[in-house]
């Protein structure tokens, strides 16, 4: 029987909770935020008033007890979500809620208010719902939005490159036009990458400054930290002129505007010119010349003019006035006039008001005639010319002057001229026609028929394959049809243009002109247009009109021709280790090597950079195999350069007409397709083409396309596979190994993507996220390390250390629990460049492993000069030893070189026991394969840890 006084505690127990519970309702009403709590059956435990007062709801309606389905039918008929999303709505986040992760949705009331809610659900079963007015934050959101449209529009629109760097010497944005006008790599040249690695970019690019790289780095560099503005002159990889100006901001940041200004530069450069020719015509002058202004004050004049009037440059310098000049004129004693300065100023000022250029004549002390001749111009001011017209007053002289010279101006003619008459006999005609055609002048005088002329410079030779006769008969015929230009071709190769003008009275004038550089020049320039300027080769257009040409006669005659493109293998190395210069010199001798074997109506073309072409008639495909197999042992020898040996070589793919089409294009597309199977081959090699390339390329296209999407995509993922050191059986690390499973073709090999990832350049996000992710998931883990590989492309990266430092920062993993390995191809291409970044990563503390170390050149050269942690055994080698001998010396050697080093070694691939015994006796100090472990996903490396110690304790 329960006694009063339980009854007494019960009853102030429950006074108590409801005091609670009403102190609760009242916290929660005071919130800014709306609250509502629902059970496990989705009914409503506690909701404040602010929740309802957002969605302006009943809460008559919302109460306790109220399902969520019909709170949100009644934030629907509020006008909250639209009536036909109600169903869908529900579902999706009662499926979102079960599946026990919170998350958060935005939504705009039809009060036009933004909120925010935030689902959580709740430990003991139910979940709630936290709602925040977020108005403002969303106007202000898409304001900054309009401005960053608008920025980026402005920045997108510039006609100046702009390049932006912070306070921290950090690059902030750069515009598409500065990309375009340095053919920059946007890929590369991005956000976040330090002011000196911006300058190597565009010193990679083969822009050029007047100094060293080294010196440019310093220089900017000293810019930058003494805040000097500066306006500097870089030349372009292209040779173009680019005006850099630089302006620092308040915050520390800078930005520097690039313009082209070759142009600009030229027409600066032209203008000069043209001064300096104008200046040059001025003081050559025979005539004294002087320009006025409006105000009749002397703006310019020649020294003729200063030495006909005695003025000396002091006495006629720009400024002086007309009346002035005269004045110190007649002091000087130049010359004596009836007439006083004043009227003289006023003769001139008529002439010039009534736009009279008539000749004036002024008589001077030393007996000499000027003739003045006053000139306005539409603009104000006028011209005056002062003319010595001493001789011209002679009467009795003037008749032989003027035959004077118009003799001295005929035979000074830098062409030929002949006057005819009527009857083709000769009026007149210059030395320089003589001389032109080799003509003897006692023969070729005035009144010499043009018939007598052509049988003497036939019987001088110089006029091939043709007679005097024939000649004549043409020449009238020609000039039967009037005004005409002809070219003759002279026996000594000269070439010489006939340019016939009528006389008004009859007869003709003819000019001969010797055009034999102009055409050379002509010619020069056509060649150019259709062959290499490197190697003299034809080039794409040429090639093209040759296999037109070629094919043409395939369809019309029969037969088959062959096309082989060709493609140097490792020849950015060579260009990269040993300069520009080097490279074209190699690609000079590769030229050279395929003209001398290739038959005398084959072609040889160079397409462009490392590419070139053959066209080959004859059998096929049998003389396109021997000739390719020829060229790649040929080109796979190439001469030292710099005194360096050089690894280069040729792949080379072949199409042959008729049997792959008939059509150019077609035919460079199944040409190409072979290239690119013969390159991956291994490369050193010839391929011939096959219809199932066209399929295969379609399939590899499909990939690539693929793989862009697939990171955003969130298709990737790591596993991991445990490495075990041999002496304790004690693991030391996970191997982080990337796997992508595509949408539909389930589980694509590494094998086959990476490849296409290293060509297109998405290794290097890729390879980000995996040492991202893999150091996330390592910093779970007990004191093991985990081990990446990093692609060779990602050491063109000069952003990689920066990345591995920022990835270890992120996820908090000690620097020594990272272990990065690289394969011997990423120290082939810039040894030098790797090595230091190498030393860079060590020096972080990271340790670094060389990857599959025989299947390479294996050279010992990159053990001398990095001393690396590990040196990994290829599972190539491991999975054979019961089989190969060789495969057992090569894994002994490598261990016992280890040993020797000091490096650990170890062999990848064990799957057995036996495989466990032999690499253990070999001296490698740990293994890494399925004996252990296969490779598993984040969530299983606790329990294959756990098994791998249990193994250990037992054994």
């Amino acid at each position: 029987m329960i006694s009063t006084r339980d009854n007494e505690l019960g009853a102030r127990r429950e006074q108590g909770q409801q005091g609670l519970l009403s102190l609760s309702q009242l916290a929660l009403d005071g919130m800014e935020q709306g609250v509502c709590v629902y059970d496990a059956d989705n009914r409503i435990l506690l909701v404040n008033r602010r929740y309802i007062e957002l969605f302006d709801m009943s809460p008559d309606i919302v109460r306790l007890g109220t399902s969520y389905r019909d709170v949100l039918a009644h934030s629907v008929a509020r006008g909250n979500i639209p009536a036909n999303e109600l169903d869908a709505l529900y579902a999706s986040r009662i499926a979102l809620i079960a599946a026990g992760e919170p998350f958060q949705t935005r939504q705009t009331l039809a009060s036009g208010l933004v909120i925010t809610l935030e689902l959580k659900p709740l430990p003991g079963g139910g979940w709630m719902t936290i709602c925040d007015d977020v108005s403002r934050l969303a106007r202000l959101e898409a304001e900054l939005r309009l401005q960053t449209e608008r920025s980026e529009h402005a920045l997108a629109n510039m006609s100046h490159g702009l390049i932006m760097f912070d306070a921290d010497s950090r690059l902030v944005v750069c515009n598409e036009r500065f990309l375009q006008l340095y053919d920059l790599d946007p890929n590369v040249l991005k956000p976040g990458i330090t002011h000196t690695e911006a300058i190597d970019l565009w010193l990679a690019r083969g822009n050029r400054t007047g100094m060293s790289g080294d010196e440019f780095r310093d220089a900017r560099i000293n810019d930058v930290l003494t805040r000097n503005p500066k306006t500097v002159l870089v030349t372009r990889h292209d040779g173009r002129k680019i005006q850099a100006v630089s302006r620092f901001m308040p915050d520390g940041g800078w930005v520097t505007l690039h313009e082209d200004v070759n142009e600009r530069l030229q027409y600066e450069e032209m203008l000069k010119q043209q001064n300096l020719m104008l200046d040059a015509a001025l003081e050559n002058m025979a005539h004294g010349l002087a320009f006025y202004d409006s105000d009749m004050r002397l703006r310019v004049c020649n020294s003729t003019y200063q030495k006909i009037y005695r003025l000396s440059p002091e006495e006629s310098k720009p400024g002086t006035h007309l009346s002035e000049l005269i004045e110190r004129s007649i002091a000087n004693g130049a010359f004596a006039s009836e007439y006083s300065p004043q009227q003289i100023l006023e003769a001139a000022r008529a002439r010039i008001e009534n736009n009279d250029s008539s000749p004036m004549r002024r008589r001077m002390t030393n007996d000499t005639i000027i003739s003045v001749r006053y000139c306005a111009l539409p603009e104000g001011g006028f011209v005056a010319t002062y003319e010595d017209i001493t001789e011209r007053e002679h009467a009795v002289e003037e008749l032989s002057e003027q035959y004077r010279r118009f003799d001295a101006a005929l035979n000074n003619m830098s062409q030929g001229l002949c006057m005819l008459d009527a009857s083709l006999h000769v009026i007149v005609c210059n030395r320089r026609y003589i001389e032109m055609y080799g003509l003897s002048p006692d023969i070729v005088k005035p009144g010499i028929s043009m018939r007598e002329i052509m049988e003497h410079s036939c019987d001088l030779g110089i006029h091939p394959n043709t007679t005097a006769a024939k000649l004549y008969a043409d020449y009238v015929e020609r000039l039967r049809e009037g005004e005409h230009t002809l070219h003759r071709h002279l026996s000594d190769g000269r070439i010489i243009k006939l340019n016939h003008k009528r006389m008004e009275h009859g007869g003709w004038v003819v000019t001969y002109e010797d055009v034999t550089e102009r055409h050379k020049a002509q010619a020069r320039v056509a060649h150019m247009a259709r062959h290499d300027s490197l190697t003299d080769l034809p080039n794409r257009t040429l090639f093209r009109e040759k296999m037109g040409e070629g094919l043409n006669q395939v369809a019309i005659a029969g037969g088959s021709m062959a096309v082989l493109c060709f493609d140097l293998d490792n020849f950015k190395t060579v260009n990269d280790r040993l300069g520009h210069a080097a490279g074209d010199r190699l690609l000079r001798w590769v030229a050279a090597r395929l003209k001398e074997n290739v038959g005398e109506h084959d072609t040889v073309a160079r397409l462009g950079g490392d590419e070139f072409a053959v066209l080959q008639r004859g059998p096929q495909p049998q003389s396109a195999e021997r000739l390719a197999r020829r060229l790649v042992e040929i080109i796979g020898h190439p001469p030292p350069l710099e005194s360096q040996s050089i690894h280069v070589g040729a792949s080379v793919g072949i199409a042959i007409a008729p049997d792959h089409g008939l059509d150019a294009d077609e035919l460079m597309k199944c040409a190409d397709l072979a290239l690119y199977q013969a390159k991956a081959k291994g490369r050193g090699a010839f391929q011939l083409f096959e219809p199932r390339m066209e399929e295969e390329a379609r399939s590899r296209h499909a990939l690539e396309h693929d793989l862009r999407g697939a990171l955003e995509g969130n298709q990737f993922h790591l596993v991991f596979q445990p490495q075990v050191r041999l002496d304790t059986t004690e693991l030391t690390g996970f191997e982080a190994l990337l796997r992508w499973k595509h949408p539909s073709r389930g589980f694509i090999s590494p094998a086959e993507f990476i490849p296409i990832a290293e060509e297109n350049g998405l290794i290097v996000p890729i390879g980000e996220w995996v040492l991202r992710t893999a150091c996330a998931t390592a910093a779970s883990w007990p004191d093991v390390t985990v081990a990446v590989n990093l692609s060779p492309v990602q050491f063109h990266s000069r952003g990689l250390v920066s990345m591995v430092t920022s990835a270890l920062a992120e996820a908090g993993l000690p620097p020594q629990r990272l272990e990065l390995e690289v394969t011997e191809t990423a120290l082939l291409d810039d040894s030098e460049a790797t090595i230091e970044m190498l030393h860079q990563l060590r020096a972080l503390g990271v340790r670094v492993s060389l990857d599959d170390f025989g299947v390479g050149y294996s050279s010992l050269s990159y053990l001398r000069k990095f001393p690396f942690d590990r040196i990994k055994i290829d599972r190539s080698f491991v999975g054979t030893l019961g089989e190969s001998p060789e495969s057992v010396a090569i894994v002994r050697t490598i261990a016992s070189l280890g040993s020797v080093l000091g490096v650990e070694t170890t062999a990848e691939g064990v799957e057995t026991i036996e495989q466990l015994d032999f690499v253990r006796e070999c001296g490698c100090t740990a293994v890494q394969g399925y004996y252990f472990g296969k490779p598993c996903p984040a969530a299983e490396v606790g329990l294959t840890i756990e098994t791998l110690n249990a193994v250990r304790r037992v054994a």
